[in-house]
């Protein structure tokens, strides 16, 4: 009886000393980190407002070789969801659902850990304006309930955390800032553009289909403006009308200006019709114009611009030219 009077007694003490710790210890928990970036908020919010730019700074993409991502829902708008399954003991499993964006300030999610344990929290990515660029805030949030609170009397989130958040914001820096510098080599023109007539081959193109898209297109143009007997006024170009990442897809046409009609098999006529447009030279490969997409991007953006028409012209006729990096193309954004 002496014995179990004692455990009992042991016990309660126990309970009694795990309920004053539970009292005692933090219910919750909060976790932020900065950083100064040389380049301004509409340049580093490009890598925040979208899941897939994630895997590019996202410091537990860099640890784990194995993960696997997908993005469901609208990429960049509330509600769209990015899902991780990568080494149990490394990042597990989980996803995180965009629970509101602002757009160039603010980013905010909720996370759901599901493997090697479930866990939530609240997280979100904060910029601001400052005076040699911007400054990016990255933290999450959470509660833990009794009796679970009581290991934060004997750890500290913010010590765990901090070191992936801290990398994580090292190379989001590191991206903004050289697309900053990529970015300021362009100079945005804004052009009076005189109506063009094109005779076009459309079609609904996977980014990967788009060689192969090009090469049987101008064949098919060069044979139907041969026999319409029409005549080629300029160079040779593509039009874009939609260009999804996600979806690696983009309705676009493989075009080239003509005097008169030209009529053929899968060939149509469209019209580029006087309007205000924003043209920069490109030099270079095709498949390297990413900084000067990227320039136009933030020219309209931070002049709060809207566009319905991409328009390429290859000025450069690489049959002619094989150094790659003498190619010259215009690139225009037709303002709506």
């Amino acid at each position: 009886m002496k014995v179990l009077k004692a455990l009992g007694i042991i016990i309660l003490v126990f309970i009694v000393i795990v309920i004053l710790l539970g009292i005692i210890a933090p219910g919750d928990f909060n976790v932020e980190r900065k950083v100064n970036i040389k380049a301004p908020v509409e340049v580093v919010f490009e890598h925040v407002k979208y899941w897939r730019n994630w895997q590019n700074w996202s410091p537990w993409a860099e640890m784990d070789s194995t993960m696997k991502v997908t993005v469901e829902g609208k990429d960049g708008e509330k509600g769209s969801k990015y899902i991780w399954k990568g080494h149990p003991e490394l990042t597990g499993s989980g996803e995180m659902t965009n629970t509101g964006i602002k757009d160039n300030e603010e980013i905010t999610y909720h996370l759901h850990f599901i493997e090697p344990w479930e866990d939530q929290s609240d997280g979100y990515m904060r910029l601001i304006n400052t005076e040699n660029g911007s400054e990016a805030a990255w933290g999450f949030s959470g509660e833990s309930a009794f009796p679970f609170n009581i290991m934060f009397l004997f750890m500290s989130m913010e010590d765990m955390m901090a070191p992936d958040f801290d990398r994580g914001l090292a190379k989001l820096k590191e991206l903004s800032e050289k697309d900053n510098t990529e970015i300021q080599k362009y100079e945005v023109k804004e052009v009076e553009f005189k109506e063009k007539k094109y005779a076009a081959v459309k079609g609904k193109v996977n980014f990967k289909n788009m060689h192969e898209f090009f090469s049987a297109s101008y064949a098919k143009l060069g044979e139907a403006i041969g026999k319409s007997r029409a005549r080629i006024e300029g160079a040779a170009g593509a039009v874009y009308y939609t260009w999804d990442e996600q979806t690696q897809m983009s309705d676009m046409a493989a075009v080239m200006p003509v005097n008169k009609t030209v009529k053929g098999e899968g060939v149509e006529m469209i019209e580029a019709p006087d309007s205000k447009a924003f043209m920069l030279d490109h030099f270079g490969a095709y498949d390297n114009q990413m900084y000067a997409y990227k320039a136009l991007d933030y020219y309209f953006k931070k002049n709060k611009l809207d566009f319905n028409m991409v328009l390429e012209e290859y000025i450069t006729n690489p049959m002619a030219e094989p150094d790659t990096s003498k190619w010259h193309t215009k690139i225009y954004f037709f303002a709506k």
